[in-house]
């Protein structure tokens, strides 16, 4: 056999394996669903969880069940541990939760997920329910988790270690974050990305005007360049037709401001590419106006599945 036909051979035995998993894994974003997200932020938006303040009755109780679905869907603990409980320098007491989806083959990385579940609770008799901020992430991750652990059970993949997390205290100083990274048990560099949502299903702020299914990313220029171009890619791909701003608002001062106070930033601050989707403040936010009637649904539907085909494609692509 010539040595060019036994280069090609040698390149479709590595090739199409990667082919058939891309196209086998497509139907697995259809397990996210607009009833579904629709269920979760009804129920972190219920009364008896008044705003999901850290260290309350009802953001434990928002924790409780965030727990109870990773647990449905038989994510397993990371590092020995689904939940991670401390104070913050007030000694209000918050937790962490973490489910992961295990590669399919032995694997030290891990692509991390996540969104906070806490907000402001109620103050002087006002709830404020924050649906947008962030039931809507929480949706999104939840979501997230359902698509590839149904992957994961099908032998389909991923390809690297996905660690989902909810992460407790963003309303004070990103408190869970901070202390899931400075108490971080593996080696940041083996974290390929963190992808974290936030505020992620109002369409009340599109970058351009008659464009109302946009998508905000932070971040991109902390990715590997092998990376920058996957999520522009995916958009395209799948036809999602989403607008994607890769700035706040065209303003370099407001990109550098609004990437440092996520719940990603942390990750960064350490040198880990860190990524954030989100659709942008507005007149709701931060307000007791910001219940699930806000949300766009069909809009996040989009928004989510296109950030699984980014983690799938991502985690495809960064195998070591």
């Amino acid at each position: 056999m010539k040595k060019s036909a036994k280069f090609i051979l040698t390149l479709l035995s590595v090739l199409l394996p990667w082919c058939i998993h891309a196209q086998t894994a497509e139907r697995y974003d259809k397990v996210i669903t607009e009833g579904g997200q629709r269920a979760i932020i009804e129920h972190l938006c219920d009364s008896i969880m008044e705003g999901r303040a850290s260290g309350t009755l009802g953001g434990t109780i928002a924790g409780a069940y965030i727990e109870e679905y990773f647990n449905s869907l038989e994510l397993k603990p990371f590092q020995y541990n689904s939940s991670q409980s401390f104070r913050d320098r007030n000694g209000v007491r918050m937790h962490n939760i973490m489910g992961v989806v295990p590669a399919l083959g032995p694997c030290e990385d891990f692509i991390v997920v996540s969104a906070h579940y806490d907000h402001l609770g109620n103050i002087k008799g006002k709830v404020y329910p924050g649906a947008d901020d962030n039931a809507s992430g929480v949706a999104a991750l939840l979501t997230l988790a359902d698509a590839f652990s149904q992957m994961r059970r099908d032998s389909i993949g991923p390809g690297v270690n996905i660690l989902f997390v909810a992460f407790d205290g963003k309303e004070y100083s990103m408190a869970g974050s901070r202390h899931f990274t400075s108490t971080l048990p593996i080696s940041p560099s083996h974290i390929i990305c963190e992808i974290n949502m936030d505020i992620l299903g109002s369409t009340l702020v599109p970058v351009h005007k008659n464009k109302p299914e946009y998508l905000i990313v932070l971040g991109r220029n902390t990715l590997p360049e092998n990376l920058r171009g996957i999520i522009s890619a995916c958009n395209l791909k799948k036809g999602m037709g989403l607008d994607i701003d890769y700035t706040f608002y065209g303003s370099d001062d407001f990109t550098r401001t609004m990437y440092k106070l996520g719940d990603h930033y942390p990750f960064n601050q350490r040198g880990v590419p860190a990524l954030l989707f989100t659709s942008g403040f507005h007149q709701h936010t931060l307000k007791t106006s910001d219940t699930p009637q806000i949300i766009d649904h069909k809009v996040l539907l989009k928004r989510t599945q296109l950030i699984f085909d980014v983690i799938k494609d991502m985690a495809l692509r960064s195998r070591r």
